[in-house]
């Protein structure tokens, strides 16, 4: 399930007060999830607060520190201040707090408390009843507590609401990843066993790819590619069937032909691995550090920073390596592993 949930958020200083204090047209939650947008997470939390104090809207407040919390991977305080939203919820729960649970339930999943990330689910579902999403997820969740029966009955009746062929494929993988091979095998039988025009190009690939058919997997994938506008999902997984075939150049121009229209920082960082796995570090840095550049919405910063670091390491540059791992390291939670890695840096 770790590969369908992929959350990476981040944080900052509280220098910047008097720019949150300046601003008379927009409200100081506004401006906390501006800064959260962009990954300075310290500035947003004192946003956060200042709007607290101001007396804004608190269910607003506290999901905002709750999601920049997840940005800092600090997922119990996560927890904490969305439980704080919905406590100042209003009477008729309603969109806001579909969503509030959403973010709840991945922050129980990153604790491993997939009980309570199951309650959370139950409480989209009782929201609205035909959320298929949610049964999905629910069901990914039960699949760690070993309810097999269970997640199966959120699984069939996510593809009661919402037959699409991707979802018997996401369902399918789901349950191959924790081992169910046989259960996963029925529902693969069912794309399978359907009329190949109502299956998309795109889940043709992916059920090649799944297949270990990684030629034919390319071979749909890019007929996808140029029949409709592709997305990063998309040309990530048509780059990793490029891998498998061992083509890793052809790999790199499709990630690189993507973010030459689309500034996609998790492509970016595709190409940049692409380009490491061939020994490539000097276009692999470059590739990290133009995914850094992408301060909006950039959900893999922390991950192309790690990468930025390694890049350095590679072209035995240690000082720069140690100086951006300090850097690192005085915005995301520190651990045993890289205060190593930082005294290894810095003797060399």
């Amino acid at each position: 399930m770790k590969k369908y949930v992929r959350w990476v958020l981040v944080i900052a200083t509280i220098t910047f007060l008097c720019g949150c204090a300046g601003q008379t047209k927009q409200s100081y939650v506004d401006s906390g999830m501006e800064a959260l947008m962009q990954q300075d997470y310290q500035t947003a939390l004192s946003c956060f607060e200042q709007a607290r104090l101001a007396g804004e809207d608190l269910e607003m407040v506290y999901r905002g520190i709750g999601l920049t919390c997840m940005g800092r991977q600090e997922y119990a305080k996560a927890v904490s201040a969305f439980q704080m939203a919905l406590s100042h919820a209003g009477m008729f729960p309603g969109d806001l707090e579909y969503d509030i649970n959403y973010y709840m339930a991945i922050s129980y999943y990153k604790l491993d408390e997939y009980v309570s990330a199951i309650s959370c689910y139950d409480a989209i579902i009782n929201l609205v009843p035909r959320a298929y999403d949610a049964y999905y997820l629910r069901g990914s969740m039960k699949l760690y507590l070993d309810d097999v029966e269970g997640a199966i009955a959120d699984f069939d009746a996510a593809v009661a609401i919402n037959d699409d062929y991707g979802m018997y494929i996401n369902i399918y993988d789901c349950l191959r990843q924790h081992g169910y091979t046989d259960q996963a095998q029925e529902y693969m039988n069912v794309v399978l066993m359907a009329d190949s025009n109502g299956i998309s190009d795109y889940d043709k690939g992916r059920l090649s790819y799944f297949q270990g058919e990684y030629a034919a997997a390319c071979n749909f994938l890019e007929r996808a590619r140029s029949n409709e506008k592709p997305d990063a999902q998309m040309i990530a997984l048509l780059g990793e069937c490029y891998k498998k075939e061992g083509q890793y150049d052809y790999a790199a121009v499709v990630y690189s032909g993507y973010v030459e229209e689309y500034a996609d920082p998790e492509i970016y960082n595709q190409l940049g691995l692409c380009y490491v796995e061939q020994g490539e570090y000097e276009l692999a840095l470059t590739a990290f550090q133009n995914g850094i550049a992408i301060e909006e919405n950039n959900t893999c910063m922390q991950t192309l920073k790690l990468n930025e670091i390694a890049c350095y390491e590679y072209l035995h540059d240690f000082s720069t390596a140690a100086q951006l791992l300090n850097d690192y390291m005085q915005i995301y939670p520190v651990t045993a592993e890289l205060e190593r890695e930082y005294a290894f840096l810095t003797t060399r």
